[in-house]
């Protein structure tokens, strides 16, 4: 399960990592990090609710990464840790 949850992620980082690549960011990635403290307030705000929710019972923060392009923003939604950082989760629900 755990292996093919991180061949998973990294497919998605591989193919995130070829769309940005056709395009030349304008600026710098943008972390975005929201404090929560129950589940019940994930849904006031969250983007991704559901995603909201399995960060915190992680222990970790709902986070997303936006990257600035001409055509627009692109959005990484995961979760957040002090030491760890940035990790992408999967956007299933």
């Amino acid at each position: 399960m755990k292996l093919a949850r991180t061949i998973s992620l990294l497919f998605v980082l591989v193919l995130a990592t070829n769309l940005m690549a056709k395009e030349e960011e304008i600026s710098k990635p943008l972390l975005r990090v929201w404090p929560a403290f129950r589940p019940e307030e994930c849904e006031d705000w969250a983007i991704l609710p559901y995603l909201c929710k399995r960060c915190l019972l992680q222990g970790k923060q709902y986070a997303q990464k936006i990257f600035f392009y001409e055509s627009g923003p692109y959005r990484l939604h995961g979760c957040y840790l002090e030491p760890e950082g940035f990790s992408l989760e999967e956007e299933k629900k």
